[in-house]
């Protein structure tokens, strides 16, 4: 009976310490997903912020655009009204 006693008081102790050494890694692998979703947590925040910045970047090149094409439109009506006077202006 005495050997049983120590046995299982043994098995009983093996237990423990794999208990708290398995709580251990529970408590390094939550710190480390903690750690993970941050960094995940940052870098959408990041993908956001330059998916922005990309948008204002294509709406100002797109409405550069426009208004080079409305100018290029205007001086080339304006060089047209002039080139008859140009002509008179020769002879």
């Amino acid at each position: 009976m005495l050997c049983r006693l120590r046995r299982v008081q043994r098995e009983a102790d093996e237990c423990e310490s794999a208990l708290v050494e398995l709580e251990r890694a529970h408590g390094d692998l939550q710190r480390q997903v903690e750690e993970a979703e941050e960094q995940l947590e940052e870098l959408r925040r990041k993908r956001i912020e330059a998916f922005e910045r990309f948008w204002l970047a294509r709406e100002r090149r797109d409405r550069a655009r426009h208004v080079s094409r409305r100018l290029q439109r205007r001086l080339q009506r304006l060089q047209r009204r002039i080139r008859p006077f140009e002509s008179w202006a020769g002879e």
